[in-house]
């Protein structure tokens, strides 16, 4: 089980402190790069990452259109793992071929109504994550919708044990046991992370549960 803090901000003040208050007590962080197509608003851009994460393992959740064409920089700020949601990919085989042939890992990523069958069968085992949205993609604080438990089972049913599922949007520690029973493995935590005063703390009853 793993617990990955996300941040969502328009604000490169905020995602730059954010970054310092969790250096030493997650190993990854996940940051949401929103293009404002994809959904209305934006986000900060990738250039506000380029600096020194002290160690903090980098992980760059797309909501823009067509993602492939955000790799290179992706690549360039040294990210870690790239996810992407699959909606507005022109073809998602190559998208994973060119991040693959970039270095990074790759995951991909089903926003809350799309059906898991939206990824080919064949290439759900050669990703090192699939992550399922529990709200709709693009806004912080939404609720969890429980109907995203069900995809879980599916694709847990589809790829056994061999690829990481994780799921984001609306997440505390009653609904963190449900997904995680379901076969969930990754944990995308915002507000329910960012609003407690004591990080290291927070973070260690989540990883408790």
């Amino acid at each position: 089980m793993e617990i990955i803090p996300t941040i969502l901000t328009k604000d490169p003040i905020e995602a730059r402190e954010k970054l310092g208050k969790i250096r030493g007590i997650a190993p990854w962080v996940q940051v949401d790069i929103i293009d404002g197509i994809f959904v209305p608003n934006k986000t900060i851009g990738l250039e506000v990452l380029e600096e020194e994460r002290g160690g903090l393992k980098l992980e760059i959740h797309l909501m823009v259109s067509q993602p492939a064409g955000w790799l290179g920089r992706c690549q360039q700020i040294l990210t870690d793992r790239v996810v992407a949601q699959v909606e507005m990919m022109n073809n998602i085989n190559d998208f994973f071929l060119k991040a693959t042939n970039l270095g990074m890992e790759v995951g991909l990523a089903l926003d809350l109504e799309t059906p898991v069958e939206k990824i080919p069968q064949d290439l759900y085992s050669q990703l090192d994550l699939v992550l399922l949205m529990a709200v709709k993609a693009g806004q912080g604080g939404q609720n969890f919708d429980p109907k995203v438990l069900e995809k879980i089972k599916k694709i847990r049913g589809i790829i056994g044990d061999l690829v990481e599922i994780g799921v984001d949007g609306g997440l505390n520690e009653e609904n963190i046991v449900k997904c995680k029973k379901e076969g969930a493995t990754v944990f995308y935590v915002g507000k329910a992370f960012w609003e407690y005063p004591d990080l290291e703390e927070r973070y260690q009853k989540l990883i408790n549960l």
